[in-house]
């Protein structure tokens, strides 16, 4: 019984209904009614002394307090005496003394330990090295969930308006399989967040916090794996890492100063991709070869008429003029191939759309040392180099865009107006000295800002 009950009014409710008639006849027979009031009030009196005990001295007094309450009820009650002996057997058992934290010694004689640290009684007199057993450290973190409600409107917003352009005709695999892995793999979510948030900047500028938080936790989470895809599950692991690469560079177009990681990403993809390759792993995405993408552009480049003139003669003067500039292996070569980009759109802008990806190819398989050389933001011909393909690749607006007839861009387009934002961030960052060659970029810059549909661009 607890302390608790009994101050409860039903302290005397060990009596049943049987017991409480027999005991009210065997007071009447012996007890007229003032005996009987001072019974009461000395039953009264000594429970109240009982009580104060038990709440003051705790358990011990307990065996006490059930021989005061035999006293003074009454007596010839076989079953109140017989439970009260139950109850008072129950409170006499004792509590467990085992050590449960002692050393080994005192577990392997079968003694209790004393736990004192560093050593135990029992081991000091034996002359024992005393060991205990390493305690378990229980720690209570209150773990913050990894994605929020934020993060999941980010996530819809990938799949249904920014699933990348390339690799071209990959969108169902881009909803559908990349979704499913990016469920077990974290730096493939970081980086489809990123990219969607990269994409509502038009709607929100508050959200390049979060944009930029994905992006870093997707890159550190790819650092020590691109040069080993996992040995585990390389078929998984590996599409994971290249869909990583993907999404990275694509959100890459949409910052600022991101020209270099662009650049970068892409060069990403195919060392991911050299690696799956070596190991026999299967690619989930398709059209992601060169030969591939152009047997699905060439129906529909066919049908794109030739670049203004007039657009095509400003550039090339512009271009050529940067000829004296170029003196190092790679300038020289990056000029070479703008040279020939240009003059073929004077031809056909498929012609010129399959130097354009040349380019790409240049410099995808550069060494590394050279690769450092050509985005070096120090380096004021590779950003004047630069700042001229963009360029050019703004006048080929018809032949470009097509590529978003096989992958449709989604339905706000928000993202597509901030395409190329390097574009002004390296007219912007070009030493004075060097403006002067750069003014056809300038010039287009100038276009775009006043109608991004200037050159002809008509999706998205």
């Amino acid at each position: 019984m607890e302390p608790s009950e009994l101050s409860s009014p039903a302290t005397l409710d060990l009596l049943d209904t049987g017991d409480q008639t027999a005991a009210s006849s065997s007071y009447g027979s012996s007890m007229n009614n003032g005996n009987v009031v001072a019974a009461a009030t000395t039953t009264t009196t000594t429970t109240n002394n009982v009580v104060e005990n038990v709440s003051s001295n705790s358990a011990f007094v307990l065996e006490d307090a059930a021989a005061a309450l035999i006293t003074v009820l009454p007596p010839n009650n076989s079953s109140w005496s017989a439970r009260q002996v139950a109850k008072k057997q129950r409170l006499e058992r004792k509590g467990h003394t085992k050590s449960r934290r002692g050393c080994y010694n005192c577990k392997k004689r079968r003694i209790k330990c004393q736990e004192t640290q560093p050593s135990c009684g029992d081991c000091i007199k034996a002359g024992l090295n005393c060991e205990y057993p390493a305690v378990p450290q229980i720690t209570h973190q209150h773990r913050i969930p990894l994605f929020s409600l934020q993060d999941m409107r980010f996530f819809q917003h990938f799949l249904l308006n920014c699933v990348p352009p390339h690799p071209l005709g990959n969108e169902a695999i881009w909803t559908h399989e990349m979704a499913c892995l990016s469920q077990n793999h974290e730096y493939l979510m970081h980086a489809m967040l990123g990219l969607a948030a990269s994409d509502l900047l038009g709607q929100d500028t508050t959200l390049l916090p979060f944009a930029m938080a994905h992006r870093v936790k997707a890159i550190k989470a790819i650092q020590n794996t691109l040069d080993d895809v996992p040995k585990d599950n390389t078929f998984e692991a590996g599409n994971a890492l290249m869909a990583t690469c993907f999404a990275l560079t694509f959100q890459s177009v949409l910052l600022d100063d991101g020209m270099a990681e662009f650049m970068t990403f892409c060069r990403g993809v195919v060392l991911v991709a050299i690696h799956m390759y070596c190991k026999g792993a299967r690619f989930l995405f398709t059209n992601w070869v060169g030969k591939d993408e152009m047997a699905l552009l060439r129906p529909l480049m066919e049908t794109v008429p030739p670049i203004r003139k007039d657009w095509v003669d400003a550039a090339i003067v512009s271009v050529r003029a940067l000829e004296p500039l170029c003196a190092h292996p790679v300038e020289v070569e990056y000029h070479r191939l703008l040279v020939d980009m240009v003059e073929a759109l004077y031809s056909s802008p498929f012609r010129g759309y399959q130097i354009l990806c040349k380019h790409y190819g240049w410099w995808l398989q550069m060494p590394h040392e050279r690769f450092q050389y050509l985005v070096d933001p120090a380096n004021p011909v590779c950003s004047l180099l630069a700042t001229h393909w963009i360029a050019i690749k703004q006048i080929m607006a018809p032949a470009t865009e097509k590529e978003q007839l096989i992958n449709p861009p989604g339905e706000d387009g928000e993202g597509q107006a901030r395409r190329h934002g390097d574009r002004q961030y390296l007219n912007r960052q070009l030493p004075p000295a060097y403006r002067d060659y750069n003014w056809w970029p300038v010039w287009v810059e100038a276009q775009l800002d006043g109608d991004m549909a200037f050159f002809g661009k008509t999706l998205g």
